[in-house]
């Protein structure tokens, strides 16, 4: 499986990296699309008896992005961060929007990043020390994948981390003035 898993996102890599995933770029409601991220984790918060925090405004956030995208950056921000919160530990996930941009922030509780990592965090294949240890499963580009994503949309993605506290992923996304389709779709390559 984990072989598997790791073919299946070199093979992903490599279509975005030779432009042969190009990117659909349409409004969506980035509040809805993290509310079916954290579902699709129910059955793990579950088992770890973790707290979720959600701050979703009141009304409905539209980015203009590649939704299939952005599902998988918001999917492999949560599973690290359900990953590796400890047993009734707190992950959050909220969206707020300012000016023509929409700002998404995924936080777990745990031991955090150690400082000297952080540089790393976005490069192949790279997993701390400590990872190796929590984490059997991962490849090692969940996070690249993320910053390959973002950067393929023009958006930045950042990382903090206070060991013994918290870590804390943040990227931003274009707003969209509403769910309307505009009849000139972009694709970005």
């Amino acid at each position: 499986l984990r072989l598997s898993r790791l073919v299946a996102s070199l093979l992903d890599i490599s279509r975005i990296q030779a432009g042969d995933r190009k990117f659909v770029m349409e409004p969506f409601d980035i509040c809805e699309m993290g509310r079916q991220v954290l579902i699709s984790f129910e059955q793990k918060i579950t088992e770890k008896q973790l707290e979720v925090e959600v701050d979703f405004p009141e009304h409905t956030v539209y980015t203009r992005a590649d939704s299939d995208a952005i599902t998988q950056v918001v999917y492999n921000l949560v599973d690290n961060a359900v990953k590796f919160t400890p047993e009734r530990g707190t992950i959050s996930i909220a969206v707020t929007s300012k000016g023509k941009k929409a700002y998404l922030r995924v936080r777990n509780t745990g031991d955090g990043i150690p400082e000297e990592e952080i540089p790393h965090v976005f490069e192949r294949f790279y997993k701390s020390d400590r990872s190796r240890g929590l984490d059997k499963t991962g490849t090692g580009l969940g996070l690249y994948i993320v910053k390959t994503i973002l950067d393929k949309h023009g958006e930045p993605v950042s990382v903090e981390s206070v060991p013994q506290k918290y870590t804390e992923f943040r990227f931003t996304l274009s707003l969209s003035a509403g769910k309307q389709k505009n009849k000139n779709t972009d694709i970005i390559e």
